[in-house]
């Protein structure tokens, strides 16, 4: 009896040893799989210093007509320091069009959002921008956001007002998205 118990033992160690070599070479796998999938994501790192609610808006079919159907949202906490934002869009939407509203609803207590870099990826390719240079891809929607002249930082027209800071996209940013899409 004890032969088949020390048996029985010896056989399930051994096979548990088995699986965790599979188990670990399949997380490897996934891993390099997330490198080079298909979401589209946008990514800005910046300074926002209260929480907040962030969404970015997309269209797919060439036209400016937001509305919350193409939607992403996503919670910030709010931060001294810069971090990274990224927003994933469901998996495989293309958008023709993004727009990015910086913050939901009253929030008085908002500072200035301070863009550091902004990026779009698909797969392995990558668009980015730093800085003012940001601004070559997006404006503000003047009734609700200004620009603190030669920077980056973004700014509510009124501190009451029920959005936080909106961009809309320049054509160039609808053409880089073409170019990193494209087969």
């Amino acid at each position: 009896m004890k032969k088949v118990l020390t048996l029985i033992i010896f056989i399930t160690i051994l096979s548990s040893c088995k699986d965790d070599k599979n188990t670990e070479k399949t997380s490897i796998d996934t891993t390099e799989a997330i490198k080079y999938d298909n979401i589209f994501r946008v990514s800005f790192n910046l300074i926002i210093k209260k929480d907040d609610n962030l969404h970015v808006y997309y269209t797919e079919d060439g036209t400016l007509n937001f509305n919350e159907q193409k939607t992403v949202w996503l919670p910030i906490k709010g931060s001294e320091n810069p971090q990274n934002v990224t927003f994933s869009l469901p998996e495989n939407v293309i958008p023709t069009h993004l727009r990015v509203d910086f913050g939901y609803g009253k929030n008085v207590e908002q500072s200035d959002v301070d863009l550091k870099t902004f990026s779009i990826k698909y797969y392995d390719k990558k668009i980015e921008a730093k800085g003012i240079d940001i601004l070559k891809y997006f404006y503000p929607f003047e009734a609700k956001t200004s620009i603190l002249p030669g920077t980056s930082i973004l700014r509510r027209f009124k501190k009451d007002q029920e959005t936080g800071p909106i961009l809309y996209p320049h054509i160039l940013l609808s053409q880089k998205i073409k170019e990193i899409t494209k087969g």
